[in-house]
């Protein structure tokens, strides 16, 4: 059985405790130094292809912006569905397939990942409306200062490429509004803001962000990934709503080096190629692909040359050895012809086919 896929649905106003760990965990993702590791595989040709985003519920760290913090996530996702080219989801169905990982993946972080992996995520986006209050600015010339109130909001959001565990951008968003004294005071005295005026900010930061999230994943790299390997074929997270058409020529690499991030969550560098895949008959979200080419391994074909190589140098060696102690008469014979088969053997060494595995990625170059 695949995995389930990821299924449109409604954006839940509060959060699990163990959903909000994962939300947690985009906002501290670090920027990484990787990106350009894996630029050798990402191209622009794989941009206009249909990502899939999910997108974690917002949260706020101002009691009384949840529901507007909700409102701001709406509006995101439903921008992100009019420009087209994205298949928007809300976070449940990644929160449900952590629960089916095995215990081996113990870190939060990976776990959110390899579930988002299996589920054909491409991205994951979180906000937090992380403030709301009246900030002061000096204003006017010096010795003529005014210390002039300003309602302000500030807004910060995360977006993951799935694939790499790099963030594709974090950005924080602030946007004032001139308060009188009095306003200003009743504010800091635990008062309410006007309505009319947060949502004024809101609206301010909810077009900017709108664009900025829009901008970003449309020049996001599609990704995918291989979920299953049957014989001379492999499960795949492309369907019919990725664009690609049956027959299409996908390129599958293997996982290279893991390098931990501050956070301790681990980011995955591409390995070598492992081979070229055709798709068959597309599933909706999955599709099962015929394996067509397999690359060979050119890393254990050196090792094994080498290994040989120390083998024949000690054959002969040995050889020499007994010889010179008068232990083997034919032993001068012996050690170059010893040493010729070795390398014989050598020689005739060819490379061993990389093997497909589960979470290798894909993508269509």
């Amino acid at each position: 059985m695949h995995p389930r896929h990821l299924g449109p649905g409604q954006n839940p106003a509060r959060l699990a405790p163990a959903l909000l760990g994962l939300v947690l965990f985009l906002a501290l993702l670090p920027g990484c130094g990787v990106t350009s590791a894996v630029t050798n595989i990402i191209d622009s040709k794989d941009t206009g292809l249909r990502k899939r985003v999910a997108v974690a519920p917002f949260t706020s760290g101002v009691p009384s912006m949840k529901e507007r913090a909700t409102a701001l996530q709406m509006a995101i996702s439903q921008h992100l569905v009019k420009m087209g080219g994205v298949v928007v989801g809300d976070f449940t169905p990644v929160q449900e397939e952590m629960k089916k990982l095995p215990q081996a993946i113990a870190h939060p972080e990976d776990r959110a990942m390899e579930a988002s992996r299996r589920l054909g995520v491409n991205a994951l986006l979180a906000g937090n409306i992380t403030d709301l209050s009246v900030q002061r600015a000096l204003k006017g010339i010096y010795g003529m200062r005014e210390n002039r109130p300003f309602l302000s909001l500030e807004v910060e959001l995360r977006l993951v490429d799935v694939t790499t565990g790099i963030v594709i951008g974090q950005e924080a968003f602030k946007r004032q509004e001139r308060v009188d004294d009095t306003v200003a005071e009743a504010i800091e005295g635990g008062a309410q803001p006007d309505d009319k005026l947060v949502n004024k900010l809101l609206a301010e930061i909810t077009e900017e962000t709108t664009a900025w999230v829009g901008k970003r994943v449309a020049s996001l790299p599609w990704g995918g990934t291989v979920l299953e390997v049957e014989g001379n074929r492999v499960l795949v997270s492309v369907g019919r709503d990725t664009g690609l058409p049956p027959g299409s020529i996908l390129t599958v690499y293997a996982l290279g080096e893991r390098i931990k991030a501050g956070t301790g969550q681990q980011l995955a560098l591409p390995g070598p190629r492992v081979g070229r895949i055709k798709l068959g008959e597309l599933g909706a979200r999955f599709s099962w692909a015929e394996i067509v080419e397999r690359a060979s391994d050119e890393k254990k074909a050196k090792e094994a040359k080498e290994a040989k190589e120390a083998e024949a140098k000690k054959a002969k060696e040995a050889a020499e050895k007994k010889a010179k102690d008068g232990q083997d008469t034919e032993g001068k014979r012996e050690a170059p012809a010893k040493e010729a088969q070795a390398l014989k053997e050598t020689m005739e060494e060819k490379p061993q086919p990389l093997t497909f595995e589960v979470g290798q990625w894909v993508r269509t170059h």
